[in-house]
């Protein structure tokens, strides 16, 4: 397996008139590619800082990341979007879905992000991956039409689209009860187990086992960092994204 993220020595400071806050003090952390990571932590560890950086949305105030081989840890805005709507998934505890939107057209955004014509073909892609988290029989719904389970699947198959190289997940099942979240946690264990990277954030031990490895965070530092056997399914079907289309191809990180 080849490394697919990389962050070394990171820091981030936040300043708030004269106090310095400093939510990631020195983090180096390593991700091959199809691994399944579980960030976790007391409020203010530094875990959902850490994965805004990982996901582009903030900058470190040093140190490097490298996602593949490019470092992205200080590009300027436009390329850090670029990197974003082509190289990476979100799924968000909220979801984010557009409410005027139907599924199909909430799993496009990321392709109109990308400045994609959204044609037959993508428009088939989109059918398929809501079909892939079982949805296929919901396209023409929008989102207070669907339960919060099924507004989270149209959340990972919209991060789905653009073929990511790395999901980030933000406490995606947060909003749910115990048997959807087990639900939602066995889709993404699917997809992992179909080589998908996934990195997650979460609070609870019993989401965190349904990973390959937690990292366990407190005041900025990585506290632990440990394999683990993961939760055994009752299915072991896996998801694979290789006979759905590609919408798009975008160039890989080298």
């Amino acid at each position: 397996m080849s490394e697919i993220v990389r962050v070394l020595d990171l820091v981030k400071n936040y300043y708030l008139e004269s106090v310095t806050v400093r939510a990631l003090r020195s983090v180096t952390l390593t991700v091959e590619e199809g691994d399944f990571v579980a960030l976790m932590g007391p409020s203010g560890s530094g875990k959902s800082t850490l994965l805004n950086v990982l996901g582009c949305l903030d900058r470190p105030t040093s140190g490097n990341y490298y996602l593949g081989e490019e470092d992205v840890a200080h590009m300027e805005d436009d390329q850090l979007s670029e990197v974003r709507s082509r190289y990476l998934g979100f799924i968000f505890q909220s979801y984010n879905l557009l409410p005027q939107y139907t599924v199909v057209e909430n799993i496009e955004i990321p392709l109109l992000y990308q400045g994609c014509p959204l044609t037959e073909a993508t428009r088939e892609r989109c059918i398929q991956l809501a079909g892939l988290v079982g949805l296929g029989d919901r396209l023409d719904h929008r989102p207070m039409q669907l339960s919060g389970g099924q507004q989270q699947r149209v959340a990972i198959a919209r991060a789905l689209v653009n073929d990511p190289h790395v999901v980030l997940a933000d406490e995606p099942t947060g909003n749910l009860d115990s048997r959807t979240s087990d639900e939602i946690m066995g889709l993404l264990t699917k997809l992992n187990d179909g080589g998908k990277t996934i990195i997650m954030v979460t609070h609870e031990n019993d989401i965190a086992s349904w990973s390959r490895r937690v990292i366990r965070m407190r005041d900025g530092h990585i506290e632990s960092d440990e394999r683990q056997d993961r939760r055994v399914r009752d299915e072991a079907t896996t998801i694979s994204l290789a006979d759905v289309p590609l919408a798009v191809a975008p160039k890989k990180p080298r």
